[in-house]
């Protein structure tokens, strides 16, 4: 049945919308985890190094939870996620944040990979938000006699 299809085929769009996302909030956690090992825990403001550990752990419960449910919350969650990380970065290259400020692409390459990660599940989280068009039902027909 053609609408049975098209719905098996949106489910699946859906899927795998959620696991590429789910997939670029883990590269955003990984870099945060290398990026605290890498020094950011021996920050004099220790709210920054904690900041990036809870971005971590966040990041996981996150990209988990797109992957096996499809609750409205979550893709909020991940949206908001990603656009306080964009906002951190922002304010990291701007006022500072806890004190610490960056400047251009340092550190690099991980500010990039950072940057083009968020951004890129962001989108994808907005996509999944998107409200769908469904695809009608044929009408029932009756025989005349």
């Amino acid at each position: 049945m053609p609408v049975e299809r098209s719905a098996r085929a949106a489910e699946g769009e859906q899927r795998a919308l959620r696991y590429a996302a789910a997939a670029l909030i883990l590269v955003g956690d990984l870099v945060h985890l290398k990026l605290y090992d890498d020094g950011y825990k021996d920050v004099p403001d220790q709210n920054l190094g904690r900041s990036f550990l809870l971005n971590a752990a966040a990041s996981v419960v996150i990209a988990v939870a797109l992957v096996v449910t499809r609750h409205l919350a979550v893709l909020l969650a991940g949206l908001v996620l990603v656009n306080g990380t964009l906002l951190a970065f922002a304010l990291s290259r701007g006022p500072g944040i806890f004190g610490f400020t960056e400047t251009g692409w340092n550190p690099s390459p991980e500010a990039a990979i950072t940057l083009v990660s968020e951004i890129a599940a962001a989108v994808l989280l907005l996509v999944l938000l998107a409200p769908r068009r469904t695809v009608p039902r044929p009408a029932a027909t009756t025989a005349s006699v």
